[in-house]
Order: structure tokens, then C-alpha cells, then sequence
């Protein structure tokens, strides 16, 4: 291993890394990940590709000081890197790590790698084959029966061919143990098939029977409700898909890929866009709703005084709605597209709140539909299954809050009544479709046949049966 420093860092590396460092430091390079704590860049150089991360202690106060009692980020994944090398497990080759020390304390820490032509695992379009699927079974049992676990193996596990290739990278949350447990095993396997469905042909390669099989699938649900849920929270945040912008007078956040110039300028000013460009929807004293260029717009007006203290202390409607849209979406289940939210406040009191979604096509509500009963009854049902499913009720279901789109497609609009619960109890579920029954009921279109039709495919969805919601 070569020590030397360049600029101000002090450097480890490779040794045939060494006539390259330079070069790639002073690469301008690709950007694949940008915060204010850390930024990743892809480099070609000389023929090859190199990964560059950079963690920016500097950016916080007092963050430098720490790494005097500590490793520093670069540092520990250099060094569990070289662990898992050494106990057998292909991984991407680290080339060299480097930290900028100052009179503060640890300013910056860099690790460089090579760049591996692969794919993240849950994105290779041949995950599904039986190669593949056998592969990445032997690939896991030789990391977990050598003491290796991480819990996000899916971006993390690339995949290339042919030949079929697979190797490790991106060490930070790794853990190194003795040996792993059976729950360790488990729940491992369990959140890596909910983005890679895992075949029999993973879990012979794995060494595991339909027991052990049958009891991860069944773990991996419940990690998938938790896991979305998770993941939905990120339409707060800045991140590649996401980010907060100003626009008018107020401050949004706002999906990225929906920005256009037809969306900016409703965001600048969405009182006027709804005053003199929308087609009103909905004109209440609670909200406001209106559509127009491809878009929806939901006002939350300030109906009750005591709402000002309440909102002080618990996230705004139009936050709760737009993060529940998101959380929808990533579940798969239809909804409009949350594209951004934003408030208007007044010495921190909410005095309105704004949410824009995508439009739905051709929106027509459940109660005016005029297609045939059957489909609609059958489409419920799916909606519904999946819904409950995925760990949602609604308190206020009923057939205004569903339409159908101009294909046919059932969506789940109006999410004031929506709150995820984890898990959708058999009472819970129950009152949902009694609630809906009741409002089904003032529409002749929908027969007695058609409800037994619905509960009937419901209940096959579910894995339940009829006389189970009665108790």
C-alpha cells in the first residue's frame, strides 16, 4: 500500500493507482449524487472509469471534530472493503482513501473506486431468469455464511453479462459477525425480494426449502409496508427526484421531472391560477379545487380559528396529502401524481395550504360511471385488496373519492381519509367496504349481484373469507 500526500490530503492507495490519482482529481467529472453532506462523481480517465465520494464534514459545525475519537466515513468503508475482499466475497476494487485534516478537525474524507459495468441487481432486466436467480442465491449464501450482512442489498449487489457477473459495492452499512443468525438470515433475504421477487431457484442455490422460503416471502410483506413508507417521507427532502424551490412568494417542494414552464408559472401565483384560469372543481370553505393545464390544484382554506394553534404542532393537510399521494404511487396503487406542495404562513400560523397534482384523464367518479358493472365491481375489488393490503383505510370512502380514467383504470382520489396503519385489521376492513356499501347503495346501477361479486373477488384478493369481515 502507497502513503502520500497531494493537496493537502493525506492519501492511501493502490500502488498502481498512483500515476492516475491526479488525473481523476482533476477530472471534472459526471455528478451522480450532490447534498450538502456527501457528493459522488464518475470519472473517465485513461480508458478506465473511477467513482469519487466525498464526505463534506466542513458543511456542518463541529462535525470535523468528532473524527479526533472516530473513523471517518471514507476510512470505515476502505477498511470493511478490504474485510469482505479478504473474506472471499467479490466486491468492486477500492483503489485509495484520503482525508484533509485541518485546525478544526477532519474537513473532507475521499474514497475512490473503480467503476464495475454492471447494473444494480433490482434493475437488471434479467433478474427473474433461473441463471440469475441461482447466481444471486449463491452469491448471498456465500456472504451470510462468512459473517456478511446488509440490510440494503438491492442497490448494492451489481449485476453484469454475459459472463454473468456479480459483485458487491457500496460497503457503508455492512456489518461483519461470527456468524449470522436465523432472524439475521431472514430479514435479510426478506427486504432484498421486496424489489427482487426471489424464485425457488434462489433459495435452492441458497440452500433453504419452501419453509424457510414460504416464511421469508411472508416477512418480506410486512418490510415492504414499513419500507415504503420510509421511502414516501423522501418528497420532503432533497434528493434526485425531489427538492424545495421558490416560486411567487412561496417556498415548494416540487418533483423535479414535472417542473415546466406551464407549471412554474401556476405555482408563482396558484390563488390566481385558481381564480381566473381553472376549471372549479370543488368550491368550499374547507378547500378549494380546481384543473387546468394538465393539472390539479387543492386549496386548504383556514376554516376554524383553533386550526392556527393545532397546525403549530402537527405537519400542514396539504403535506400529509402530498406525501400520502407519493406513498400511494410507490405502493402502486392509482392515485393523481403528487407533482408539489408549499404553505402560506404568517409568523409560523398556517393560513393556507396548496397541493398540485396531475390531472387524471377523462376522471369520471364511480357513481356516474356508465360502463359495465362487472368490470367496476371487479376493479373495486382490486383497488380495495391492494389498498387494505399495503396497510392503508379510509375513513371516508365512499364513491366520489373513486373514478375511472379515460382507459378504464380505478383511481383513489380525495386522501384526507387515508392513514396508513401497517396492518389493516379484519374491523378495520370491514368498516371501509360498509361505508362504501352505504354509498353504493343510493346508485341502481350496481346490483345485489354485482356487491357479492365485488366481496366474493375482495376476499379472494385478501386470502379471506365473506363471513370473516362479520365477526
Amino acid at each position: 500500500m502507497t502513503r502520500l500526500e497531494h493537496r493537502g490530503i493525506r492519501w492511501e492507495l493502490q500502488p498502481d493507482f498512483e500515476p492516475l490519482l491526479a488525473a481523476v482529481l482533476a477530472d471534472p467529472g459526471r455528478t451522480v449524487k450532490d447534498s450538502p453532506a456527501k457528493s459522488v462523481t464518475v470519472h473517465d480517465v485513461g480508458g478506465r472509469t473511477f467513482y469519487v465520494k466525498r464526505y463534506r464534514n466542513h458543511a456542518f459545525p463541529f462535525r470535523s471534530l468528532k473524527f479526533f475519537l472516530k473513523p471517518s466515513h471514507a476510512r470505515r468503508e476502505w477498511n470493511l472493503a478490504g474485510q469482505i475482499e479478504g473474506r472471499g466475497v467479490p466486491i468492486v476494487r477500492h483503489l485509495a482513501v484520503g482525508e484533509r485534516w485541518t485546525w478544526r478537525g477532519l474537513d473532507e474524507s475521499l474514497l475512490i473506486t473503480e467503476g464495475f459495468a454492471g447494473q444494480p441487481i433490482h434493475q437488471f432486466p434479467a433478474r427473474a431468469t433461473d441463471e440469475v436467480q441461482a447466481a444471486l442465491g449463491d452469491f448471498v449464501r456465500q456472504m451470510h455464511d462468512r459473517g456478511i450482512l446488509q440490510f440494503d442489498l438491492f442497490p448494492n449487489i451489481l449485476a453484469a453479462a454475459p459472463p454473468l457477473t456479480l459483485k458487491r459495492v457500496d460497503v457503508h452499512h455492512a456489518v461483519l459477525k461470527p456468524t449470522l443468525s436465523l432472524t439475521e438470515r431472514v430479514d435479510n433475504l426478506a427486504f432484498l425480494h421486496t424489489e427482487v421477487p426471489l424464485t425457488e431457484k434462489f433459495f435452492a442455490a441458497y440452500g433453504w426449502g419452501s419453509g424457510l422460503a414460504e416464511r421469508t416471502r411472508l416477512r418480506s410483506e410486512a418490510m415492504r409496508r414499513d419500507y415504503l413508507a420510509a421511502r414516501a417521507r423522501r418528497c420532503l427532502r432533497s434528493n434526485a427526484d425531489f427538492d424545495r424551490r421558490r416560486f411567487g412568494g412561496l417556498e415548494w417542494w416540487v418533483r423535479l421531472a414535472r417542473l415546466d414552464p406551464q407549471v412554474e408559472n401556476i405555482l408563482a401565483d396558484p390563488d390566481a391560477f385558481l381564480a381566473t384560469r381553472a376549471t372549479l372543481l370543488k368550491r368550499g370553505r374547507s378547500t378549494t379545487v380546481g384543473r387546468g393545464a394538465g393539472v390539479v390544484v387543492k386549496r386548504f382554506n383556514l376554516r376554524k380559528p383553533l386550526r392556527l394553534l393545532k397546525d403549530l404542532f402537527r405537519p400542514s393537510r396539504n403535506r400529509r396529502a402530498y406525501q400520502k399521494a407519493y406513498h400511494l404511487e410507490l405502493a402502486g396503487i392509482p392515485s393523481a401524481r403528487p407533482i408539489a406542495t408549499a404553505e402560506k404562513r404568517f409568523l409560523r400560523f398556517l393560513l393556507r395550504g396548496y397541493f398540485v397534482m396531475e390531472e387524471i384523464p377523462g376522471a369520471v367518479e364511480l357513481g356516474h360511471w356508465r360502463g359495465d358493472s362487472r368490470v367496476a365491481a371487479r376493479a373495486l375489488a382490486e383497488l380495495l385488496a391492494k389498498l387494505h393490503r399495503e396497510g392503508f383505510c379510509h375513513r371516508d370512502l365512499k364513491e366520489t373519492n373513486l373514478v375511472f380514467d379515460a382507459t378504464g383504470r380505478l383511481h383513489l382520489i380525495d386522501l384526507e381519509g387515508l392513514e396508513y396503519v401497517q396492518e389493516v385489521s379484519l374491523r378495520r376492513a370491514a368498516a371501509d367496504l360498509a361505508r362504501l356499501a352505504r354509498g353504493a347503495a343510493k346508485h341502481p346501477q350496481f346490483t345485489e349481484a354485482d356487491r357479492l361479486r365485488f366481496l366474493r373477488r375482495y376476499c379472494k384478493l385478501r386470502g379471506i373469507r365473506p363471513r370473516d369481515l362479520a365477526g
